[in-house]
């Protein structure tokens, strides 16, 4: 990577970013806020939300202050307008052009190159002004944090697509994409809970249930979309990963992620041998776990006994063939834990095996060799 060059002349540093996609309420936060322990990574959150949620409708950062008077996102937009002469308004309305409309998604993966990719009536070159922004946002968190790493839990698949665009096509970042999958009637059951606005919890807008109907269709096209984007990007530098696996095996599923990003997973080791809490960060937008003190990761069970068999028949008749395909069966089981085990941070959450961390840990290292 030292040898790529960046195509914008201002930017010193070339980004490092963390991209995790998928369909909302599927533990992208949480698997964000877990990456965030890693002293060279910044946990960022929904980042296709900091500026309309954020710098313009002032929502609540984890820190507790409105985004507008947080000190650490106040010096990041400083830094980016230096950066791009744009105002949070302009951004807002390209990045809505790219990835809140379906004709640019499709537009976006019948091409390769997009450097003049019209969005508007405004003509050619809108799209590049998107990509500079989005990366001149990367840049300024890195300059006000000083980490090399940053996690955007964004999850949409056309703004993974874009970057994508801008890695292999625009040479502008480094990126590296995490496809985060929960099982479809997981999700499924989670659509079916409505929440009240309640800012100060991390709810900005009241959350209507959805029919299970829908909600697993929503499941299979953002799914098999998000594929379509891993296949676009370098094969080395994606990962598909499984909420289940990684909550139910947190160590295991952190030692391949650190082998994914080739980095060190002691920092994440020492936070699960420690048995610490996860430490939160200045997130903005996403699950409103984001807003608690005491972070926990937890297996996804809850839909089992929730929804009827009814409810579970129609989800694996409308998108159990691509739950298959992802290693899901139409009969769970449910792994019996010992509570002698379990971990503070992960709450229900419990190393299976009877090994020791070091035993784990020794017995990858072998695997590796």
């Amino acid at each position: 990577m030292e040898s790529r060059n960046n195509s914008l002349g201002t930017f010193g540093r070339y980004p490092r970013v963390i991209f995790i996609m998928g369909t909302g309420r599927s533990g992208s936060t949480v698997l964000d806020l877990f990456l965030g322990q890693h002293p060279i990574i910044q946990s960022a959150g929904e980042l296709c939300n900091v500026v309309k949620s954020g710098w313009i409708g002032g929502e609540f950062c984890s820190c507790g202050e409105r985004v507008p008077a947080c000190p650490f996102w106040m010096e990041v937009r400083k830094r980016w307008e230096d950066l791009t002469g744009a105002t949070p308004e302009e951004y807002e309305r390209l990045r809505f052009l790219v990835e809140q409309r379906r004709s640019t998604l499709w537009t976006m993966l019948r091409s390769d190159r997009l450097e003049n990719l019209s969005l508007s009536e405004k003509g050619p070159g809108e799209f590049l002004a998107y990509a500079q922004w989005t990366v001149a946002l990367y840049r300024a968190i890195t300059e006000v944090n000083g980490k090399s790493i940053i996690v955007d839990s964004s999850k949409n698949p056309a703004r993974g697509l874009a970057l994508a665009m801008m890695d292999q096509r625009m040479d502008l970042i480094d990126l590296y994409l995490i496809q985060l999958v929960r099982d479809v009637r997981g999700f499924v059951w989670s659509q079916r809970k409505s929440f009240r606005r309640d800012e100060r919890a991390g709810v900005a807008h009241d959350l209507a249930p959805r029919p299970v109907w829908k909600s697993a269709l929503v499941w299979l096209f953002v799914n098999s979309i998000c594929e379509k984007v891993r296949a676009r990007h370098e094969q080395l530098r994606t990962l598909f990963l499984r909420y289940e696996d990684f909550a139910s095996d947190t160590l295991q599923e952190a030692l391949k992620i650190a082998s994914f990003l080739d980095i060190s997973p002691e920092p994440w080791l020492d936070v699960l041998a420690a048995k610490r809490p996860l430490e939160n960060s200045h997130v903005v937008a996403g699950n409103r776990v984001r807003m608690q003190r005491q972070i926990t990761i937890r297996p996804d069970t809850e839909w089992q006994s929730r929804l009827t068999g009814f409810e579970k028949a129609l989800c694996w008749l409308l998108a159990g063939w691509k739950a298959h395909q992802y290693g899901y069966a139409w009969r769970s089981q449910t792994d019996a834990v010992d509570p002698v085990e379990g971990h503070n941070l992960a709450g229900p959450h419990y190393i299976r095996s009877r090994q020791s961390l070091a035993d784990k840990v020794a017995d990858f290292g072998k695997i590796e060799e």
